[in-house]
């Protein structure tokens, strides 16, 4: 039997047997999870699920809608190449394979960027760097706690965090971070939850 024939063969059986429903099954991991009204999950298992629950839970808790993400799972940070966590648009990558603080920071801290990507405005942005003394927005030749796109997130994630572990940026004195809460939200700073 030639190659050709024999393709074509290929490609008629797996068509019949998709047909018949026996076809190509797709790991549960990759297929999305909605867990949230514009939240979708990928590559978790139940507990990254429940991360990722919790989080917009803050959001709600904070009085801000949270932003609409993908939130992808990775077992390394080649995922978030090279570091924790990655916010491009509306994706967010998470290469924390344990859920701790950490893994819970490292994904409020980005969707804190995407948060800011659809709710504050320009103007606001320029108030945010003039109050912080920073001069970049989000300029990479800038080091990572010298852009404001950076202190942004880490104030959203303090802000809507149980607030256990302190930004990692300077200036991070609580009325300091209060201010700039209320600067990017226009809210109050809510009560810290513990859980």
């Amino acid at each position: 039997m030639g190659t050709k024939i024999a393709s074509r063969l290929l490609i008629l059986v797996l068509a019949a047997a998709t047909l018949a429903g026996g076809g190509i099954h797709t790991d549960p991991r990759t297929a999305p999870v909605v867990v949230g009204q514009g939240i979708r999950v990928f590559g978790a298992d139940p507990e990254h699920e429940r991360l990722v629950r919790w989080a917009f839970g803050r959001y709600e808790h904070a009085g801000l809608e949270a932003p609409t993400v993908d939130v992808h799972f990775h077992p390394d940070t080649t995922g978030c190449y090279g570091h924790l966590g990655a916010e491009l648009g509306s994706r967010v990558d998470v290469c924390v394979v344990i859920v701790s603080e950490i893994a819970r920071d490292v994904l409020l801290h980005e969707m804190g960027h995407a948060w800011i990507d659809e709710n504050v405005s320009a103007s606001v942005r320029d108030r945010f760097l003039e109050m912080r003394g920073l001069r970049a927005w989000n300029d990479q030749s800038v080091i990572w706690d010298a852009r404001g796109f950076e202190h942004g997130a880490e104030i959203i994630a303090w802000g809507v965090g149980t607030r256990y572990i302190a930004p990692s940026i300077p200036d991070r004195e609580p009325d300091r971070l209060a201010a700039g809460w209320a600067l990017l939200t226009g809210a109050a700073l809510p009560h810290p939850r513990n859980a």
